[in-house]
């Protein structure tokens, strides 16, 4: 599969948006299940409905999320359903796997499960230029 420079800089542009924790938790909860409000957001989460608005925004204009009027409410779904699939995984990862499956919070699990380390005494350079 061949993609130009042009597809890089637009999946660089959406994986950018996603790298925001509070983007990344608004995706995870529109992977969930039906389309959601904005209200039922600020209740999941417990933010100010301007900061789900503010995060909303670049979800939106990537075509990540689309919304829908019914009412006075507006729903809120994520628009392709590969989209809903990678953030529904994306979400089942992290719940797997809370420190992150990196080599590096594997070895600070083993070090905590360990003998607490004696620290050595600080040495300071006095006169040092």
């Amino acid at each position: 599969m061949k993609h130009d420079s042009a597809d890089v800089r637009r999946a660089s542009k959406l994986f950018k948006a996603l790298a925001h924790p509070s983007r990344l938790e608004i995706a995870c909860r529109l992977a969930d299940c039906s389309p959601k409000t904005q209200t039922q957001l600020v209740d999941e989460l417990g933010w100010p409905q301007s900061s789900i608005a503010r995060h909303l925004v670049p979800l939106r204009e990537l075509g990540l999320v689309e919304a829908e009027r019914a009412g006075v409410e507006v729903r809120l779904a994520l628009r392709d359903p590969i989209v809903q699939t990678l953030f529904r995984s994306v979400c089942e990862w992290l719940e797997d796997h809370p420190n992150g499956g990196t080599r590096e919070s594997t070895r600070v699990r083993e070090a905590s499960s360990r003998a607490p380390l004696r620290r050595r005494p600080r040495t300071h350079r006095r006169g040092a230029a």
